[in-house]
């Protein structure tokens, strides 16, 4: 071994990107030293640190081979600490490079008269750089040599490899290329994607882009290197932008999709499993925050779910299932509200709603608390104490608001506005004290042969005074009125009826029992009472029910005098005469009280 101090006598010359390895190999072929290994060993170099870039090293070579040591050390990658090289003018991670397989440029070494003239570049050390900058083709790999520590040593294992193919690249997809390049010849510029460090800066670009062009369910070990370098501009040219640029093409990506059809995952397939599977490496983190921000904002992630490696602190959007799961409301009552807000469409169907972005938490918490403070029509009746007939007349005298903005199957009422409807008549009422003949409201209307609901309206424009019994009236029905206040004011001729379902609890009879007697002309209808209530059907004239008690009786009420079966009690009859009406099959049967008394 010996220390060089002046230039061997045969030596080969240099291009500006050769790699101290690249100018070794070629410089102990034409010394004749079959090996680099060798060759170093013979002339007082360390291997291994040359492989590395050491400088001394690097200083020996360049005087050795008579050349300048300064761009031979910028175009070989250094070890500068554990894991990290500098190249040129950048600090690039060992995960950047592939520095163990041997990638030339085919028509370079079919243009080189020799071995010695085969030039390797120390850029294509690096996994992004897929192309030769001087003949514009994509580079090929060469065989692993037997014994691993000459998988620097180009010039040998190009002995026995001769590489075809050689494709020319398309020059508008080596934009990501050229700004590696620009990076390592002057450095990393001011914005958010120069200031990443290079190989996250090159591997985003490409993963990225080969979402965008060959979609989520790529494998990684699918693209080739047109592929690939497609991709890496696509990638550029979004993440030149940066971080909001970043979003609005993922957001983009995401409203291609019908929502709900599929989760984030499905979406950024390729890229997403990509920056999960780099969690080894914290410098990626500038890139999963942002993508992991906009998957929380944008996507229905529930509390605590890890995405790339972080929990969800909080849900910031809901799909119809999360917000049925974490607030109760239901598919069908929050999709009627949802299409008023334009966020939802129903299904042709009417039977479900689809949604057309997911619901932000915020406004959801907004819409519960407005469906929360509405019940429906069941217990808004119970809430001013009277029947679901007479709150929808309440309702239609305009008296108690109804709300139908969401939906017009069902009608739904604001307990604010029961509660007006009350303090109304409150306003009109005081303690009922030593006062005599009080009636309630519905006694009222029926013995004046109107509706609760017109009744009550006029006792409100009239302000007719109101009394109740105890502290306090706590409904409608705990309302009183004295029948003297209603003189003048509204009466109709008064004509005594019976409903069909007193008639039948009274006689011992169906419903349907009834309407057939009043079709037979047994029960008439009130001729006098002209309100739709009374002549819907639903009432008789008092006086021919009382008539028809009086000559008729039913088989049930026979039955509870006899103690017979029914079977025995009617056998009984017929045998003895009686025959029942002629009311049809369906009816309860009904005897002539002389034929069986």
């Amino acid at each position: 071994m010996f220390t060089a101090t002046n230039p061997l006598p045969l030596t080969v010359p240099t291009v500006v990107g050769e790699s101290a390895t690249s100018f070794a190999s070629r410089l102990a072929r034409r010394n004749g030293v079959p090996r680099m290994i060798t060759f170093c060993s013979d002339v007082g170099i360390d291997y291994f640190a040359l492989v590395n870039g050491g400088p001394v090293e690097i200083q020996r070579l360049a005087v050795l081979g008579g050349i300048d040591p300064v761009p031979l050390q910028a175009a070989t990658p250094s070890l500068v600490e554990p894991g990290w090289f500098r190249l040129g003018k950048e600090r690039i991670k060992f995960t950047g490079f592939i520095r163990t397989t041997l990638r030339v440029c085919p028509r370079c070494v079919h243009e080189a008269p020799d071995r010695t003239g085969i030039v390797h570049h120390g850029a294509w050390q690096l996994a992004a750089i897929r192309t030769c900058a001087k003949h514009g083709c994509h580079l090929v790999a060469a065989p692993k040599p037997k014994n691993g520590n000459d998988c620097f040593d180009h010039v040998p294992m190009l002995d026995s490899f001769k590489p075809t193919g050689g494709d020319l690249a398309v020059s508008q997809n080596m934009e990501l290329e050229r700004y590696l390049t620009e990076r390592i010849q002057n450095g990393p510029g001011q914005t958010w994607l120069d200031r990443l460090p290079l190989h996250i800066a090159a591997q985003t670009c490409e993963m990225f882009g080969a979402l965008l062009t060959l979609g989520p369910r790529v494998k990684r070990t699918e693209p080739t290197d047109a592929q690939w370098a497609a991709a890496g501009t696509a990638g550029l040219s979004i993440l030149r932008g940066g971080p909001d640029a970043l979003r609005q093409k993922l957001k983009d990506i995401q409203d291609s999709h019908p929502v709900g059809e599929k989760l984030y995952r499905s979406h950024y397939g390729v890229f997403f499993d990509w920056l999960r599977s780099r969690d080894d490496d914290p410098d990626f983190d500038v890139v999963r925050d942002v993508v992991r921000e906009f998957i929380f904002e944008n996507f229905p992630v529930t509390v605590g779910s890890i995405v790339l490696g972080k929990p969800c602190p909080e849900q910031l959007v809901h799909s119809f299932s999360t917000a049925k799961q974490v607030f109760g409301i239901p598919h069908h009552r929050l999709g009627q509200k949802l299409v008023t807000l334009g966020i939802a469409k129903p299904h042709a169907s009417d039977r479900f709603y689809t949604l057309t972005r997911y619901i932000p938490t915020v406004l959801l918490i907004d819409i519960i608390a407005e469906l929360g403070a509405r019940i429906s029509a069941k217990e808004a009746a119970k809430v001013i104490g009277v029947e679901t007939v007479v709150l929808a007349r309440l309702a239609h005298h305009g008296l108690i608001p109804k709300q139908s903005e969401y939906g017009k199957r069902s009608t739904i009422y604001r307990p604010e506005d029961l509660e007006a409807f009350l303090e109304q008549l409150r306003g009109l009422a005081k303690p009922a004290g030593a006062i005599k003949d009080l009636i309630d409201i519905s006694t009222a209307a029926r013995r004046r042969g109107v509706t609760i609901a017109a009744l009550t309206k006029l006792i409100l424009a009239h302000r007719i005074p109101l009394y109740f019994e105890g502290f306090s009236a706590e409904d409608f029905r705990a309302f009183r009125v004295h029948p003297s206040s209603l003189n003048g004011i509204y009466r109709r001729p008064q004509e005594p009826v019976v409903s069909s379902w007193s008639v039948a609890r009274l006689l011992k009879i169906s419903r349907p029992t009834v309407y057939r007697l009043r079709q037979a002309g047994f029960l008439t209808p009130p001729t006098k009472r002209k309100s739709a209530g009374i002549r819907s059907g639903k009432y008789s004239c008092r006086k021919s029910f009382e008539d028809f008690q009086a000559a008729h009786i039913s088989l049930n009420e026979l039955i509870e005098r006899s103690g017979r079966s029914a079977d025995d009690e009617f056998n009984h009859r017929i045998s003895n005469g009686a025959l029942p009406l002629p009311l049809g099959l369906q009816s309860t049967m009904i005897f002539r009280r002389n034929d069986v008394d």
